[in-house]
C-alpha cells in the first residue's frame, strides 16, 4: 500500500508513440480461425481475449477514455495492455485481435481508434501496423500525480 502511495508522488517521465486507425482495415494475413471473447469490465474498460483449452494466449483492453488523451487532445477509445503469451508469439495473433477490435470500434460508430506504445517496443510496432494502423503522434512529457509538464509532440 506505501509502495503505491510512494509511486503517485513520483515524477514519471512520458515517452509514447500513438496510432490510429481511422477507417475499417481488412487484414491481409494468414491466422487460424481464433475465437475472439469479449467481456465488459465497466463503462470504461473492455477486455477481449482468446482461450484456447483453459488457457488466455492473449487479451488486450479497449478503454473509453484515457487521461493521456485530453493532453494530446484526441477522443476516441484506445487499445493497451495487450499481452500474448510466449507459446503463442509470432502467429499473428496480436494484430489480429487489435484490428477485430479497432474494427468493431469504427462499426460502433467511433471517428477514429488509438494505439499508445513505447517507441523501444519493436515487435509491438510492427504488430500495430500490421493491424492497419498508422503513426499518428509522438509524445515526451513528464507527468506528476495527474499533472503533465515538459510536453514534447511530433506528428508523423
Amino acid at each position: 500500500m506505501i509502495n503505491k502511495i510512494k509511486k503517485l508522488f513520483k515524477v514519471s517521465s512520458i515517452d509514447l508513440l500513438v496510432y490510429s486507425m481511422k477507417e475499417s482495415t481488412k487484414l491481409n494475413i494468414d491466422v487460424q480461425n481464433y475465437s475472439i471473447q469479449f467481456q465488459k469490465i465497466d463503462e470504461n474498460k473492455s477486455r477481449y481475449f482468446i482461450r484456447i483449452e483453459d488457457n488466455v494466449v492473449h487479451e488486450s483492453f479497449a478503454y473509453r477514455k484515457l487521461f493521456i488523451q485530453k493532453l494530446i487532445r484526441t477522443k476516441g477509445p484506445t487499445i493497451g495492455d495487450c499481452k500474448t503469451i510466449d507459446a503463442f508469439k509470432g502467429k499473428s495473433i496480436y494484430p489480429y485481435v487489435i484490428n477485430y477490435i479497432a474494427n468493431q470500434e469504427l462499426e460502433k460508430g467511433a471517428k477514429e481508434v488509438f494505439i499508445n506504445v513505447s517507441p523501444t517496443n519493436i515487435s509491438s510496432i510492427k504488430g500495430i501496423e500490421k493491424a492497419g494502423f498508422k503513426p499518428f503522434l509522438h509524445v515526451k512529457a513528464k507527468r506528476f500525480l495527474f499533472f503533465y509538464f515538459k510536453t514534447e509532440f511530433t506528428s508523423f
